[in-house]
């Protein structure tokens, strides 16, 4: 019993001298300690306030202007939808006043959009690049037109990482088909036969159902008909 009491009191004089020790540091480090938990407080409370008091009223100023853009280019009035009508903004003007929101970094895709079909690849390349998204379908979208654009720069290698890009993060059975055929084109465009052929291999078995997959074979035995096997 005098065994198990002379151990309690030693456990609780150890938690005495830890206890010192702590306010011993918390007295000599007082400011230190201080100055770093006033900084974590303004750190969280800045965070919180640009998202909710700064981003938030901006995202839905944004998403309101852009709904006329968007008519606009549902409209195929292409110049009115980026450039305005005079009354709203147009795309460009909504991605350089709110392109840290989701509105405005979507006007980045739309202007890409329509520099690529107005043929101003090098236009469509600076928004689009500017353009990420988490959607699935939208994310291959915009990797698709990007590596169009890169691809009619003749910027093959870029246009091929893009075409990569948009064929690798989500798989889709209507837009991943696409994406992969146009990497395989880059790829003989390169002279890269057996690239090509593995692209089509793979589209033909992970999207057997796909309009590209029916040409497949075909293109496979023209491939390697072009590399002499």
């Amino acid at each position: 019993m005098a065994v198990k009491e002379e151990k309690g009191e030693q456990v609780v004089e150890n938690v005495e001298v830890a206890l010192g020790k702590t306010g011993d540091f918390f007295e000599n480090h007082k400011s230190l300690i201080i100055t770093i938990t006033a900084i974590i407080v303004i750190l969280v409370l800045g965070y919180f306030g640009y998202q909710y008091l700064y981003l938030a009223p901006k995202e839905k100023t944004a998403a309101k202007e852009m709904f006329y853009s968007q008519r606009y280019f549902e409209m195929d009035s292409m110049e009115n939808a980026l450039n305005g009508d005079g009354q709203h903004p147009g795309f460009l003007e909504i991605a350089d006043s709110y392109g840290s929101t989701k509105s405005g970094k979507l006007a980045h895709y739309y202007s890409g959009l329509i520099y690529l079909h107005q043929g101003n690849f090098q236009e469509a390349v600076a928004h689009l690049e500017k353009f990420k998204s988490k959607d699935a379908v939208l994310h291959i979208l915009s990797r698709q037109a990007l590596g169009d654009a890169y691809w009619e720069l003749e910027q093959t290698d870029k246009a091929l990482a893009a075409y990569k890009e948009g064929a690798g993060k989500y798989s889709n059975e209507i837009l991943t088909p696409g994406i992969m055929a146009r990497m395989a084109a880059v790829y003989e465009s390169l002279q890269q036969y057996g690239d090509a052929v593995k692209v089509y291999e793979d589209l033909r078995n992970l999207y057997p159902r796909s309009v590209e997959a029916r040409n497949a074979d075909m293109m496979i035995a023209r491939l390697q008909a072009k590399a002499g096997k």
